[in-house]
């Protein structure tokens, strides 16, 4: 860190500005403003499809970026720098796939002479089409200069070979993109008055798109996109159980289950968002942005991990179960019931997928974590276990995240198992890159900024 400057109050070091907090990092102001400024009421069918635009929106522009850095990767010959971005790209297509089969399912409540989406005509589709027709025009390039030999690598090379990796991940983005493009021109636009823009918010997400950028051939864009994907579309969720929540209280049991489905029907975009970040970003690769989170965690987002997973998840639970001994019978309780438990499983999902995260790019052997927690993976663990420990369902469900050793653990965690091997290795690689951090110097001497948000209350 001694390479740190000070800059227009910011401090940065080599590759850019370091984040001062969570809401700086995931550009949650502009995100919080997209919401905000959307022409459609919030907790409505409309507003569940305009966030899944939104959120594709921001997925098209990130492919744009990828493609266009993969592009120039060809034109200075370095296959192994493409194959990875390409990698990348065919997650976030995986991602759309997601978002235009979502926004598919829920146009079929619209008739059938409802206005169509015009993706031709949103901006990072634009972007998108210019990037996607620039790299197939660098790949053919690359072929007639000699550089690939296509037939060859077709037939006799696998994925080990990063040029076979090229063409392989080509194929399947193509196919992918034929799909989630005709998915999401299939579905319906909400308020076909309104200009596309304003309907979209399109400045507000180009600005959490391009707010910040380090020098470098780093995966920041990318690592941002998919924090902020599941910050769009948890503000849905939230809005949703909130109101679905009072609508209990009030004996409006019709009216809460048509909230709560509309909610659930978000989850699986927000799960879709960890495994491109889980299976892409190395442990290299974070390392070269990790300075620049700052003192910042994803425990610090107010909306998923103290909105979602613990304010409004308790209280509609607790409000569901109150319910269950006087309701009559032929009520609601039984699809209320279920709506707890499959929210109940959808943060626990989130919470193990998560681990992954310092799992891979922190490791073991007491690495610390960027805010200063002594071990991060056992703490991210921690935060799990006593998250299972409190759930307010536990006395009435035996389904329930128990905080209990499973069938693998006692391997896994013992000194046969590669995973402590893993662990230990990417433990000591991050404390030798990271010597502030871990011995908290420097930028990292100081106390994160960051306080408890106040409770939602219902």
């Amino acid at each position: 860190m001694s390479d740190d400057l000070m800059e227009s109050g910011k401090i940065k070091n080599d590759r850019g500005v370091i984040a001062e907090n969570y809401h700086e990092l995931q550009s949650i102001g502009a995100i919080e403003a997209a919401r905000a400024t959307m022409t459609v009421p919030g907790a409505t069918p409309e507003a569940l499809l305009i966030g899944l635009y939104q959120s594709s929106e921001i997925a098209m522009y990130n492919v744009a970026d990828l493609l266009t850095r993969a592009g120039a990767d060809l034109a200075s010959g370095d296959v192994d720098a493409c194959a990875i971005k390409l990698l990348w790209t065919r997650s976030f297509h995986r991602l759309l796939v997601r978002l235009s089969g979502d926004a598919l399912r829920i146009s079929s409540n619209w008739p059938v002479t409802a206005p169509r989406w015009p993706l031709q005509d949103t901006p990072a589709f634009a972007e998108f089409t210019r990037a996607l027709e620039s790299f197939d025009g660098s790949l053919a390039e690359f072929v007639d200069r000699g550089e690939l030999d296509v037939r060859t690598a077709i037939s006799e090379a696998s994925l080990t070979d990063s040029a076979y990796a090229i063409l392989h991940c080509v194929r399947v983005v193509n196919h992918d993109a034929r799909v989630w493009a005709t998915n999401l021109a299939r579905a319906v636009h909400p308020q076909p008055a309104e200009a596309l823009e304003a309907a979209l918010a399109s400045s507000h997400l180009r600005h959490a798109v391009h707010e910040h950028h380090l020098v470098g051939d780093t995966y920041f864009t990318q690592f941002r996109a998919l924090h902020q994907i599941p910050e769009l579309l948890v503000r849905e969720i939230n809005d949703r159980l909130e109101l679905a929540t009072k609508a209990l209280r009030d004996g409006d049991d019709a009216r809460a289950l048509e909230l709560l489905d509309g909610a659930a029907s978000l989850y699986p975009a927000i799960e879709a968002s960890l495994p491109p970040i889980v299976d892409n970003l190395s442990t290299f690769d974070y390392h070269q942005i990790r300075e620049n989170l700052g003192m910042t965690s994803g425990s610090h987002s107010v909306a998923m991990r103290f909105h979602l997973f613990t304010d409004l998840y308790e209280q509609f639970a607790q409000q569901v179960m109150a319910l269950e001994d006087t309701a009559p019978d032929g009520s609601g309780v039984a699809r209320l019931r279920r709506h707890v438990a499959d929210l109940r499983v959808f943060i626990f999902s989130w919470r193990d997928m998560h681990l992954h995260l310092p799992r891979n790019n922190l490791g073991g052997t007491q690495t610390k974590s960027l805010t200063g927690a002594p071990d991060a993976v056992r703490t991210v663990q921690k935060m799990r276990d006593s998250a299972a420990s409190a759930d307010p369902t536990r006395s009435k469900t035996h389904d329930r995240p128990a905080a209990v050793a499973g069938p693998l653990d006692g391997y896994l965690d013992g000194p046969k198992s590669s995973d402590q091997l893993l662990l230990s290795i990417t433990g000591e690689v991050t404390q030798a890159n990271f010597r502030d951090v871990q011995e908290r110097l420097n930028f990292f001497s100081q106390r994160p900024s960051f306080t408890r948000p106040p409770r939602r209350e219902v």
